[in-house]
C-alpha cells in the first residue's frame, strides 16, 4: 500500500512540476500595455544547425500572432530593415543588436519593442533506444527608445515522456517542443 501511495505521489509531483510556470523577469517600471507594435529580430543561433534560429523565430512569430495581443511586424519587412541597419552599422548577423541599431530599426518599422533571442540548443538527443528533441533558448523584449530590457526569459527542455512508464505527454520533434516552449514563454509576458 505504501509503495502504491509513493508511486501516485511521485506521479502527481511530476505532473505539478511539468505544469509549473517558468520564471521570467518583467521590468516593474515598464507598462506592458504600451507595446502594441513589436518586431522579432533574427535569433542568434549557438547550435550546429545554421537554420535553427530562423525556425525558432518563425515559431515565436506565429505564437505571437495567435495571441492577438500585439501587432507583429511581418518577418520579411522586419528582416529587410534589420539587414539594412546591420549593413549600415557594420554589424554581422551573429553580433547582437546594440541600442543604436534597435533605435534605427524601431524608427523604420514603427516598432515600440523588439524581441531578441538566442537559441542555445535545437537538436535530437538519443535517450535509450529512442530519440527526443532538446530545445533551449532565451528571449527578451527590449524597449526601442531606451534600449532597456522589459521582459526576459530562458527556457530549455528535453522532449520525451513526462511520466515514466506511461507514454503520454511525449514530444517527438524539435518544432513541436519549440512551439510548447514559445507558448510557455509568452504566457509570462503579461
Amino acid at each position: 500500500m505504501n509503495a502504491t501511495r509513493r508511486l501516485i505521489g511521485a506521479i502527481l509531483l511530476s505532473a505539478v512540476a511539468a505544469c509549473s510556470a517558468p520564471s521570467a523577469y518583467v521590468n516593474r517600471e515598464a507598462d506592458l500595455g504600451f507595446y502594441r507594435r513589436i518586431g522579432v529580430a533574427a535569433f542568434q543561433s549557438l547550435t550546429d544547425d545554421p537554420r535553427a534560429g530562423q525556425k525558432l523565430q518563425r515559431i515565436l512569430v506565429t505564437e505571437l500572432l495567435k495571441r492577438h495581443e500585439f501587432k507583429v511586424i511581418g518577418a520579411g519587412q522586419f528582416g529587410k530593415v534589420e539587414t539594412d541597419v546591420r549593413g549600415k552599422l557594420n554589424l554581422t548577423a551573429d553580433q547582437p543588436l546594440d541600442s543604436i541599431a534597435l533605435s534605427q530599426i524601431g524608427d523604420q518599422t514603427g516598432a515600440q519593442g523588439i524581441i531578441l533571442g538566442v537559441l542555445r540548443d535545437y537538436r535530437m538527443e538519443r535517450v535509450g533506444q529512442e530519440e527526443f528533441p532538446m530545445v533551449a533558448f532565451s528571449v527578451q523584449l527590449v524597449d526601442v527608445p531606451t534600449g532597456r530590457i522589459v521582459w526576459d526569459i530562458s527556457l530549455g527542455e528535453r522532449g520525451g515522456p513526462k511520466f515514466p512508464v506511461f507514454s503520454f505527454g511525449e514530444t517527438h520533434t524539435e518544432s513541436e517542443l519549440a512551439t510548447k516552449l514559445c507558448r510557455r514563454a509568452l504566457g509570462t509576458l503579461r
